[in-house]
């Protein structure tokens, strides 16, 4: 019933978008919709449903606080720094606030575990990119190549081939996913669970910088650590943002 509803609340919102045109950048492989003005009013309260769906998700495990928007901000920023439009950007930041969709269909006794989860928790888990892909792939405005839902799908694939849920590599990997995955990996190292203590800052991005080439993509990565600092800046009160604290 969640994912229906979810998927209702993006569908409502979409469906006039349906006939705008579409623009690729050269060489990014991030597609975003153009078109009128009416349509951009339409862009604007899918973003807004996005931010609140990432908000919904992110409230069912208090060790998940503000996720959604930092993932979202940090993805947004390091685009830009690749060379991504200000659309291409934008789709980022809703592809961010969305890429935990799929937890909706996740049991809260392993959403909410606190303590490692065991192989099968773990193998359920991982289906959340698959279950977030299907819940958003009818809103056209979504559903682009290269898009929200492919970002959503692929968010926790690896450079080396090594992710889930279809092992892609290198290049393979939209643009987008690359990026949201150091975004999404930089916010869950910074936040406490029950099993451990948040990374600084500093230690998080080292770990990231060692993972590059192998995990993540080293030209995210580049881009990433040259935008540092407007990164800590767009996050929410400067930097200072509720994941660093432990959770309530």
């Amino acid at each position: 019933m969640e994912q229906e509803s979810a998927a209702l609340a993006l569908g409502i919102a979409g469906q006039a978008a349906r006939e705008g045109s579409r623009t690729e950048a050269a060489g990014s492989g991030l597609l975003f919709t153009r078109g009128d003005a009416g349509c951009g009013d339409v862009r604007l309260t899918v973003h807004q449903l996005a931010e609140s769906l990432g908000n919904a998700i992110d409230a069912r495990d208090p060790h998940t606080h503000s996720h959604s928007d930092e993932v979202a901000e940090t993805a947004r920023v390091t685009a830009l720094a690749m060379g991504c439009s200000f659309e291409q950007a934008e789709m980022l930041h809703i592809a961010g606030h969305l890429h935990d969709i799929g937890k909706i269909g996740i049991p809260d006794n392993i959403l909410r575990k606190a303590s490692p989860l065991d192989d099968e928790e773990w193998e359920i888990m991982r289906s959340h990119p698959l279950i977030g892909a299907n819940i958003i792939r009818p809103v056209a405005l979504l559903a682009e190549s290269g898009g929200v839902v492919d970002v959503v799908l692929h968010h926790h694939e690896r450079w080396d081939g090594k992710g889930y849920p279809h092992g892609l590599a290198g290049r393979d990997i939209p643009l987008g996913a690359r990026i949201i995955a150091v975004a999404d990996t930089l916010s869950a190292m910074l936040q406490t669970r029950p099993y451990r203590e948040g990374r600084s800052f500093g230690a998080a991005v080292a770990e990231i910088v060692r993972c590059s080439g192998s995990q993540f993509d080293p030209a995210v990565v580049e881009a990433f650590v040259a935008s540092l600092d407007r990164v800590k800046h767009a996050w929410p009160a400067g930097g200072q943002a509720p994941a660093f604290m432990p959770p309530r």
